[in-house]
């Protein structure tokens, strides 16, 4: 599966076997609110405050999830089916020599079973372009969601979502 950057504002194409499963949108260029559809529901992903650098996650309007830092690195923590919260850790791991771009973004559950893992390397230098590749370590539980909130976490830990720096 991979992950296509349309543009300069950081929205993405989930690809998988050739064919777009979703794309997120910004609303403006500086903005760090995502909004994406998928499976008939329409997702946003937004700060939580104008001060804050966590994120609140809504589907339909409504509140099921956020996204935020600890000590121990970036949580995503997601409502389930029985209405509790699901806990997952974003993980990062560098790959290569000390002057690779190579990173790896592993995503667990609490119980520190890997969900997914996110391969991301910058080719070029003149002109740079964003390599990310994704796979699910269970094919048939695919969280295209889970996808898009761990995107977004790995823009708030490298520091590429301009609105830290446009409010």
């Amino acid at each position: 599966m991979k992950v296509k950057i349309i543009n300069y504002k950081k929205e993405y194409q989930i690809i998988n076997h050739s064919e777009v499963v979703l794309e997120t949108k910004k609303p403006k260029w500086y903005s760090s609110e995502i909004n994406f559809h998928y499976n008939d529901k329409d997702y946003e992903i937004k700060k939580s405050s104008i001060w804050s650098i966590s994120r609140t996650i809504f589907e339909l309007k409504q509140p099921v999830g956020k996204i935020f830092w600890t000590m121990k690195g970036g949580v995503i923590r997601m409502k389930n089916k029985n209405a509790t919260y699901n806990d997952y850790t974003l993980k990062k791991e560098k790959l290569g020599k000390w002057y690779s771009s190579e990173r790896r973004y592993v995503l667990k559950k609490k119980d520190l079973n890997p969900v997914l893992t996110i391969h991301y390397d910058v080719k070029g230098r003149l002109i740079p372009t964003e390599d990310i590749s994704v796979s699910f370590n269970d094919v048939d539980s695919t969280d295209f969601v889970l996808l898009v909130c761990s995107l977004s976490l790995i823009d708030m830990i490298t520091g590429s979502d301009t609105s830290a720096m446009m409010g």
